[in-house]
């Protein structure tokens, strides 16, 4: 699975730059090219809901070799399209496709690990996609200055490249593999489960203020003065400490208690974002930035693990369906709110992010002994 995941990410440039293929290569208005950025964006929060319906159902291998072949297919008919609506289409298509790997990937680490030793492994799963991403991110912002064919041929290889290697590599899950039944349950059985949408609650508090990380704290920077070269420098520190920092402190993660590692990382997450408020130099910026990254490697290493807590077996599939909605709603959420925020002053934009997070600590307060419970 690391593998696998590793390698798709390594080639995943087509969507990060689709907002320069847009404007570039298809010569389209910014107005036209947000609507199908949005498209893209939908199709993700799509992809968890149908994902967790797809694992429950056809178990975690089918999903994620199959979703890796659509994506790869969906990209393909983008990258020929030249009619403004095909390639709104194919987008939304590519974005809906593109990311059913995550409830996929999630359920089958629930499925395979011991309670024990959930955090470690969803820790190094998180650490492989974001040093792929890197990767990507450094390879494409050169390949695309020479055309965008080589960036859509090399994301397509690597998504039919990875089918294959989950197909062959990885063993059927669920009940796929044993009888071929279906429990009866839907999202609505995720909904009926009060514990679970408190926790939802929690992470949409806090997954607003991370995800500002990519949409308000450029502009944040742009108004101090700061160039678009000095945020990428910054953002790769973000990067940089993550691959560097996150192996070395998996194994004392694993041995500490997950809601405690979650409420930690939360905590740093709205002290970084908090204090930006309070900087405007490169240094000021690239410290608060240390200081998140720190919070985000505690919160991606537990906070799927406190989802297989939650979740029945029969329904894992539609758990991390709803979970990974939680975040790209957060996603589409995050610029609204950032902007509005930001238009009246950045202190009032960062002491929002530090107030939501000090909400979603008290709300993984009031029921880590809860979830503790249902664990056993």
């Amino acid at each position: 699975m690391w593998a696998a995941l590793l390698a798709n990410q390594l080639g995943c440039m087509a969507i990060p730059f689709l907002g320069y293929y847009l404007t570039q290569d298809q010569s389209l208005p910014l107005g036209t090219a947000g609507v199908i950025l949005m498209a893209c964006g939908i199709g993700g929060v799509v992809s968890q809901w149908a994902g967790g319906l797809l694992v429950d159902r056809f178990g975690s291998r089918a999903t994620l070799a199959c979703g890796m072949v659509a994506a790869g297919v969906s990209l393909f008919a983008l990258g020929l399209s030249n009619s403004v609506y095909l390639i709104g289409f194919f987008a939304f298509l590519a974005g809906a496709s593109g990311e059913l790997w995550r409830p996929a990937s999630a359920a089958l680490v629930a499925h395979f690990f011991k309670q024990d030793q959930l955090s470690r492994a969803y820790g190094m799963l998180y650490w492989g996609v974001n040093l792929g991403y890197g990767v990507s991110m450094v390879l494409g912002g050169v390949l695309t200055r020479k055309g965008f064919t080589l960036v859509f041929s090399i994301n397509i290889i690597t998504c039919l490249a990875t089918a294959v290697l989950v197909w062959l590599a990885l063993p059927a899950t669920e009940r796929s593999a044993k009888t071929g039944k279906v429990v009866a349950g839907s999202y609505l059985n995720v909904l009926r489960d009060r514990l679970m949408l408190a926790y939802l609650m929690a992470t949409f508090c806090y997954a607003i203020v991370f995800r500002q990380a990519g949409t308000t704290l450029p502009l944040a920077m742009k108004v101090d003065g700061l160039s678009s070269s000095t945020f990428g420098f910054i953002m790769t520190i973000n990067a940089v400490i993550i691959v560097a920092v996150q192996p070395l402190i998996l194994p004392t993660i694993g041995r500490l208690k997950e809601s405690r590692v979650l409420i930690a990382g939360i905590v740093l997450i709205g002290a970084g974002f908090g204090a930006t408020a309070f900087v405007s130099s490169p240094v000021g910026y690239t410290l608060t930035v240390a200081v998140w990254s720190l919070g985000e490697i505690a919160v991606f290493c537990v906070n799927q693990a406190m989802v297989a807590h939650l979740a029945p077996a029969h329904l894992r599939g539609r758990y991390y369906g709803l979970y990974g909605m939680v975040w790209a709603g957060a996603m589409l959420a995050a610029p609204l709110m950032g902007t509005r925020l930001l238009e009246h002053s950045a202190l009032l934009l960062w002491s929002v992010c530090a107030v939501l997070c000090a909400v979603a600590v008290a709300a993984q307060g009031a029921i880590a002994g809860r979830v503790t419970r249902r664990r056993g």
